[in-house]
């Protein structure tokens, strides 16, 4: 018997963000921020960048809250 655990949801809108970015064209260094909104057990886009460096991403993330990088 397998039983699944769902801890949340992915916003719709998120997942069809994450399979445009996966299949874009473009070259440049790009991110994908999510977090996840714990009054309605979601993940959701924070921040969408173009041309970052992975440095430059690593100081855009808060010391004290999780995010999830897409890249």
């Amino acid at each position: 018997m397998s039983e699944t655990l769902v801890v949340c949801e992915v916003d719709k809108d998120l997942v069809k963000r994450l399979k445009a970015f996966r299949f874009r064209k473009a070259t440049n260094n790009a991110a994908i921020i999510m977090k996840i909104d714990m009054d309605n057990h979601l993940v959701v886009l924070d921040e969408e960048h173009e041309d970052i460096s992975p440095d430059d991403l690593r100081d855009e993330l808060p010391e004290c809250q999780p995010r999830y990088p897409f890249c």
